[in-house]
Formats: structure tokens, C-alpha cells, sequence
């Protein structure tokens, strides 16, 4: 009976051991399986809201300089358009008028590309910048003088040959269609053209000397800043190096200003505007205040 009984109970220890090990295998390894993951490794990263914040930013402030250059030009008439940039950090660009922006008669703006042509010219060894060619572009651009003009298209080779550097900087909407002063040419359809997106690629390159490069746009830039006329876009900003090139045609209602303002900062921004059919009286202090409140609201 002892003999038995020592039997029974060595059995049912057996089973006791033998269920407490089948019982515990499972349990550890669905407490290894559902072990959580740290937070670190499950978290998703936040998305970092600076990025957003800026662009919002830069949103509102284009649609508030959108609206202040439509009320500066409010009541110029003809038909308008302008193109405002800023590069950098925190780039700006809009474009708008008061009609579809197209291109429009360049007036003296377009001196700018037979400038472009002879110093290109003048880089492929095609001419030779003589004392006289200096002269030419420096009454050319600082002083808008139209003989000037018509002696650097002769020497550039003529219509064809600004044309067609003006076709391969890629200005598509810009065309030196007669000389200056050609009223006959003129009467028969014939005229010059270019845009205020045209206008504000050729002075973003030169800025950031990628037009022609190195002493090229040095020297296109020195001359540009001597420019004398700021009766229009910079008449009233301040504290600024400007560089710029004006156009008018009085009889045609046409007043223009291509502008690049170095700021204090050291920001480049570029204020393109083109106004035809219009009055003077009415444009001129329009662009007048463009000029400032861009400047302001920008630098």
C-alpha cells in the first residue's frame, strides 16, 4: 500500500511538472510577441511646420504686393504689366496687369540686347570695344541717345545680328524690329518689342553675371548704373544701388523702366514695368510709387 501510494504521487508530480512547463512555454512567447516597441522606434517623426509657416508666409505677403501694385497703377489706363522678383532665401516672383500679360512696345528698353549683342560680339572676338564703342554705349545707356543706338546696331551687324542673339539668350518675345528714330518703318507695322518677363530674365542673369559672364556683365552692369534717368521707379526709394534702363515714346502713350535694386541687405529684387497707351502725367507717378513700395515691402 505505501509501495503504491509512493507510485501514484511520483505520477501525479510527474504531471504537475510536465502541465507547469507545457503551460509556461506559450505564455513566454506571447509575452515576447506583444512585447511593445519602444515609442522612439513607433512614432512617426512630426513633420517640421517651419516650411509651411514660410511658405504660407511668402503666400500672403505675394498676395498683398499683388494687390499694391494694382492699386499704385490704379487709373494709368492703356495697357500695363509688371513683373516684380526677388531672389534668395525667400523668392518672390509675380506678374500681373490689366490686361493678359503679352509683350509690348519696348521703346527704349530694347537698347538693353544691343548692348548684350555687342559685348557678346565683343567676347567671341567678333569686334573689337574701341574708345569710340565705349563712348557709343555709355550715351547709349546712361544717356538714351538713339544715334548712339543706331551706330552699335551698324556695328553689331545690323537687325538680324541683335535678333539673333536676342533668339539665342532665349528672349522669345523680345524683337529688334527697326532702328530708332525710323518713323517710316514704323508707320509701316514695323517696331521694336519686348516683355516684362524677358526684361526681368536679362537683368536676373546680369545680377547674378550668368548672361555673358565675368567682366561682361561687370561692365554691362557699371554701365546701367549710371543710367540718368530716375525720374520713374526710383524717384523715390532710398538707401539703394539702382541699376536700370528706361523707355518712352511720349506719342504712343509708352512709358517704361526695367530696375535692379541692390538693397542694404544685400537682396537683388527686379521691378519690371510696361505701360502704352497711357498718360504721362498719370504714369509717371505711378511708377513712382511702385518703386517705393516694392522696395519697402521687399528689401
Amino acid at each position: 500500500m505505501r509501495k503504491g501510494q509512493r507510485w501514484l504521487g511520483g505520477v501525479l508530480g510527474g504531471l504537475v511538472l510536465l502541465g507547469s512547463l507545457v503551460g509556461c512555454t506559450p505564455t513566454a512567447q506571447a509575452t515576447h510577441a506583444t512585447r511593445p516597441t519602444s515609442a522612439t522606434s513607433t512614432k512617426s517623426p512630426s513633420q517640421n511646420p517651419q516650411p509651411k509657416q514660410a511658405a504660407a508666409a511668402t503666400a500672403k505677403s505675394q498676395r498683398k504686393l499683388r494687390r499694391l501694385i494694382q492699386r499704385d497703377l490704379q487709373g494709368v489706363g492703356g495697357r500695363w504689366s509688371v513683373r516684380v522678383t526677388r531672389n534668395g532665401a525667400q523668392p518672390v516672383q509675380i506678374t500681373t496687369g490689366n490686361h493678359p500679360v503679352r509683350r509690348q512696345r519696348a521703346a527704349s528698353t530694347i537698347k538693353l540686347y544691343i548692348m548684350l549683342t555687342i559685348f557678346q560680339r565683343a567676347q567671341r572676338h567678333q569686334l573689337r570695344l574701341t574708345s569710340a564703342t565705349h563712348d557709343q554705349l555709355r550715351r547709349m545707356i546712361g544717356n538714351s541717345d538713339n544715334e548712339a543706338a543706331n551706330q552699335l546696331i551698324a556695328t553689331a551687324g545690323g537687325l538680324k545680328a541683335v535678333n539673333r542673339v536676342i533668339r539665342q539668350h532665349g528672349f522669345t518675345q523680345t524683337t529688334l524690329g527697326r532702328h530708332l528714330m525710323d518713323v517710316r518703318a514704323l508707320k509701316n507695322g514695323h517696331d521694336n518689342w519686348t516683355s516684362v518677363r524677358d526684361l526681368t530674365r536679362f537683368l536676373t542673369l546680369l545680377a547674378q553675371h550668368r548672361l555673358l559672364g565675368g567682366s561682361a556683365d561687370r561692365q554691362m552692369l557699371t554701365l546701367m548704373r549710371h543710367c540718368r534717368n530716375h525720374s520713374k521707379l526710383p524717384l523715390l526709394v532710398k538707401n539703394v544701388t539702382v541699376y536700370n534702363k528706361t523707355g518712352e515714346y511720349p506719342d504712343l502713350g509708352v512709358q517704361n523702366d526695367a530696375a535692379l535694386f541692390r538693397t542694404a541687405t544685400g537682396r537683388w529684387l527686379t521691378v519690371v514695368v510696361l505701360s502704352q497707351g497711357g498718360r504721362s502725367q498719370r504714369q509717371y507717378p505711378a511708377m513712382n510709387r511702385l518703386g517705393r513700395d516694392v522696395v519697402q515691402t521687399l528689401h
